[in-house]
This record gives structure tokens, C-alpha cells and sequence, in this order.
């Protein structure tokens, strides 16, 4: 009985998307800012990374929470260092930053995101697959078990955003 249990929870888990979350992590921030290298002109410098969340969703405060205290007050990777501003998704449209990192469990909140990003033509990197196989947000990065990058091709696109030709040799494209 406990070994049937035990597969069920684990196809709810696969079939049921967002059942589970995973907090982001420190590799997850570092892969994401790889991912700022291989833009058409890449990032250098001081990056506003703008940390999109919803207070009043737990896995999004959670993930909120998770990156100010991975970030602090700046972290260095490669040739950016990227700079936390938080910002409450009722405030996307009035924070001004270079890239959007949207947090998780924002469901159909996650749709002003992919307009705010279209709008100021502004990269937008999750660990939210769902979102970026929404249009909601134009790259996804996972670092766990192995590290997964997802481009939505049309998101990317409406936020002025291309990537050079290597890069998207080595990712999954949608």
C-alpha cells in the first residue's frame, strides 16, 4: 500500500505542474546570469536584476525571500554583477531595471510580467518553466539535476531580445 501511495504522489507530482516547488538556489542566479552573456549584446557591469513577486503568494515570497539572500546587496558572476531590486508585482510598471526575474506561483499574475517585459523590451529569466511555456517570460533556467536553460522563442522576440547562435545551439527552444 505505501509503495502505491508513494507513485501516485509522484504522478500527481509530474502530471499536476506547480504541485511542487523548488526554491531557487545559488546555482540557479549563476546560470541565469550566464544566460545574460550570450545575448545579442551581452550584459556587463551592474545589472538591476528586478525580482518580480507577489506577497501574497507564498511560493513567490518564498522565492523573493530565497534571492535578496542569495543576491545581498550585489553578487559578481562573470562579467555582471547583479544588483536586487524588489519589486511587488502591483509596482512592475513603475520599477525601472535592466532584466525581470520573475518568481514562481505567480499562475495568471505572471501575464503582466510577459507584457511589462514586451513593453520595455526588458529580458525576463525564471525557474518557473510553466511561465516561460506561457509567453509569460522568455527564458527558463533549472540547475537541478543538471542544468536545463528554455528559450520561448516568441517572448524573446517581443522583448527585443536575441541570443547569439551558440548559445541557442545548447538550449530547448519553444
Amino acid at each position: 500500500m505505501r509503495q502505491i501511495l508513494l507513485g501516485l504522489v509522484t504522478i500527481f507530482a509530474i502530471v499536476l505542474p506547480g504541485t511542487s516547488h523548488a526554491q531557487v538556489t545559488a546555482k540557479d542566479i549563476q546560470v541565469a546570469a550566464r544566460v545574460l552573456n550570450f545575448t545579442a549584446t551581452p550584459f556587463t557591469g551592474t545589472v538591476k536584476l528586478g525580482i518580480v513577486y507577489d506577497p501574497a503568494i507564498a511560493a513567490s515570497a518564498a522565492d523573493e525571500q530565497a534571492l535578496a539572500g542569495i543576491l545581498g546587496s550585489g553578487l559578481a558572476v562573470g562579467s555582471v554583477t547583479l544588483v536586487p531590486v524588489l519589486v511587488p508585482i502591483a509596482k512592475l510598471a513603475s520599477t525601472p531595471v535592466d532584466v525581470l526575474f520573475l518568481t514562481s506561483g505567480l499562475g495568471a499574475a505572471a501575464a503582466a510580467v510577459g507584457t511589462q517585459a514586451a513593453s520595455a523590451k526588458t529580458l525576463c529569466i525564471t525557474t518557473d518553466i510553466s511561465a516561460t511555456q506561457a509567453g509569460n517570460c522568455a527564458v527558463s533556467v533549472q540547475s537541478d539535476p543538471k542544468v536545463v536553460i528554455t528559450v520561448n522563442k516568441a517572448a524573446a522576440s517581443a522583448s527585443g531580445v536575441s541570443f547569439a547562435s551558440a548559445f541557442l545551439m545548447m538550449v530547448t527552444e519553444i
